[in-house]
């Protein structure tokens, strides 16, 4: 089995033509791109934008902290941050609020922009969106205690086996999408190795979901639903074999169709990826694959890229399905997952996913990981 992944390592995409991304950077900005107010012990802002529609806006904190937003209507968006809203609690400590005027059509990728700005100009931001590692307080916090999210992130910390197994143990609730389904039930590899740890594709799939549930998600059993889910053999984006979701965004999925790839002795072969999301910067720099993932397996670094979402961009690299636990190994890997997957939790609950959230294919996926543990 090492033999084939260290191969793999080195292999070259010929279908699903993947490559790396461009991180989006920050515009030109600077602080006199604005007007500037001192808004400290005022009750309303609205004299300060009176006669302006739409734009963006930054508040400066007593404490230094800084949140940017974006509003049609000034005069209407302030009360809810100076009196609080279902967002969070009254915000008492603005000093400073800085406005600048922005058509509506541009008010998306402007905000984008400046936070990303801001950022890099090394203020702590006060926003869920577009900013990972946000240090507002969290619903996450009554499950997690802060220096316990703090030791899983940096590594200090380990998840227990024993919750696994009993969630394992779970009664079967009949056998899932992805196990009746074509692809599921293919022979791992396509029967190119005589290894059996994974005899089908849905063994393996099972395998790489259960690696990352069990090792990248704090409190995983316990939290299950609430701010996880995995979707079985989903229609998403042209249909996969499964999706775990993490808040509200994709850690690791598994296209249905698999890919077409040539390896070193030049044979063209195909095989199922599993495509696993981490913090960016955690393999790529500036654009590039670090050379020191190059010829790592299980890792495709001509695979790897770097796509953007709503909370901003992150690494995303392809392994063969089935060796999802073994790229956990790598400290770094595991540490750039476990970082990804809490500020997702931080930022959001998984609400919008929860009602395809299949047990089974969690169970199995528990069931699996335990499995490869003993072995």
């Amino acid at each position: 089995m090492d033999e084939i992944v260290d191969k793999l390592a080195s292999t070259m995409a010929v279908k699903h033509d993947m490559h790396l991304g461009e991180v989006p950077m920050a515009a030109e900005f600077n602080e006199r791109s604005f007007d500037r107010y001192d808004v400290r012990d005022r009750l309303s802002f609205a004299p300060f934008v009176q006669g302006r529609a739409s734009g963006i806006y930054i508040f400066e904190f007593d404490n230094g902290q800084r949140y940017v937003g974006q509003t049609v209507h000034f005069a209407g968006r302030f009360p809810a941050h100076i009196r609080g809203s279902d967002h969070h609690e009254a915000w008492k400590d603005i000093t400073r609020l800085m406005v600048m005027d922005t058509d509506p059509a541009d008010l998306d990728e402007l905000e984008f922009q400046i936070i990303a700005w801001q950022k890099e100009e090394g203020y702590s931001l006060r926003n869920k969106v577009f900013n990972f590692g946000f240090e507002g307080p969290s619903e996450l916090d009554e499950a997690i205690p802060i220096i316990d999210q703090l030791h899983w992130a940096n590594g200090d910390s380990d998840y227990d086996i024993a919750d696994i197994r009993r969630a394992a143990d779970r009664p079967v609730e009949g056998k899932t999408k992805l196990h009746r389904s074509a692809e599921g039930q293919q022979p791992w590899m396509n029967a190119t190795t005589e290894d059996e740890t994974w005899p089908t594709v849905a063994n393996a799939v099972c395998a790489d979901l259960g690696a990352v549930i069990a090792r990248a998600i704090p409190e995983a059993v316990e939290l299950e639903s609430i701010y996880w889910t995995v979707s079985d053999y989903p229609n998403t984006v042209g249909g996969r074999l499964a999706t775990l979701n993490v808040g509200s965004l994709e850690v690791l999925h598994i296209p249905r169709e698999p890919f077409e790839l040539i390896n070193p002795h030049g044979e063209r072969v195909q095989l199922h990826c599993s495509l696993l999301n981490m913090s960016l910067g955690t393999m790529i720099t500036h654009g590039e694959v670090q050379d020191r993932w190059q010829n790592t397996g299980p890792m495709i670094p001509t695979m790897s890229r770097q796509p953007s979402y709503s909370i901003g961009p992150v690494d995303n690299v392809t392994i063969p399905t089935g060796y999802v636990a073994r790229a956990l190994d790598h400290v770094e890997i595991l540490q750039g997952v476990r970082e990804f997957c809490l500020n997702l939790m931080r930022a959001n609950q998984s609400g919008m996913f929860r009602r395809w959230h299949s047990r089974e294919l969690a169970r199995r996926a528990y069931e699996e990981h335990v499995r490869v543990t003993d072995q």
